[in-house]
Order: structure tokens, then sequence, then C-alpha cells
């Protein structure tokens, strides 16, 4: 069985509600909705906080 990606799955959700997710050249760093450049921890928890998660334990 495959694990997933975490970062995928947060960049999956947040862009199926309606943001615009993009990496940088190495999918270090990443801008949401044209914004600052984030880390890929702080894209995480930024999903998780809005609540964006798919449920217990995941994203995490």
């Amino acid at each position: 069985m495959l694990e997933e990606d975490p970062i995928a799955e947060a960049v999956t959700v947040l862009t199926s509600r309606g943001h615009t997710v993009e990496p940088d050249d190495d999918h270090e760093n990443w801008r949401v909705d044209g914004g600052e450049p984030i880390t890929a921890g702080d894209l995480l928890a930024w999903a998780i906080v809005l609540g964006l998660n798919g449920g217990v334990g995941r994203l995490q």
C-alpha cells in the first residue's frame, strides 16, 4: 500500500476549495493565492488550522 504524500494532499484540498497553490522550482516553498512564499510545513499547518484536513490522523 502506498503512503499518501501529505503535501500533495494539502495542495489538492486547498485547490479544491478554490485556492491557487504554486510551488517554487524545488517544491520547498509554496505560494497560496499569490501571497508570500511559505514552507511546506507552513502549508500543512495552514491546511490543518483551516480545518481542511480530511479527518483524524490526516495531514499530520
